[in-house]
């Protein structure tokens, strides 16, 4: 089986897009509740696991937008590479932005 340069880029571009919605999402999630919650340090989990499972339906929704409306040449790539970008920012949020994402709840 052969990949194709243009499914590559596909792939490659779906995975950024995954990554920058999750990245997004969970900034904008920390933003909000750090806002209207004043939030401690060791409710830190609790408040990633919601972000998180918010960020998942938002890739949700943009994967249902983007495959079913658009139609996608190749729907099981560009959902392959938007999940494994999107696991990437979650394993991303846990280990080099939880600083980040702390200073946003105050």
């Amino acid at each position: 089986m052969e990949v194709q340069p243009s499914e590559f880029y596909l792939l490659l571009k779906a995975g950024f897009m995954g990554f920058a919605l999750c990245l997004g999402v969970l900034m904008l999630v920390f933003y909000v509740l750090g806002i209207f919650m004043q939030l401690s340090e060791r409710n830190f989990m609790r408040l990633f696991l919601v972000a998180g499972l918010i960020s998942f339906v938002a890739l949700d929704l943009f994967l249902y937008y983007k495959i079913a409306s658009t139609q996608t040449p190749s729907p099981h790539i560009f959902l392959a590479g938007c999940i494994g970008g999107w696991v990437g920012g979650i394993a991303s949020g846990l280990t080099h932005m939880k600083r980040l994402l702390l200073r946003m709840t105050r």
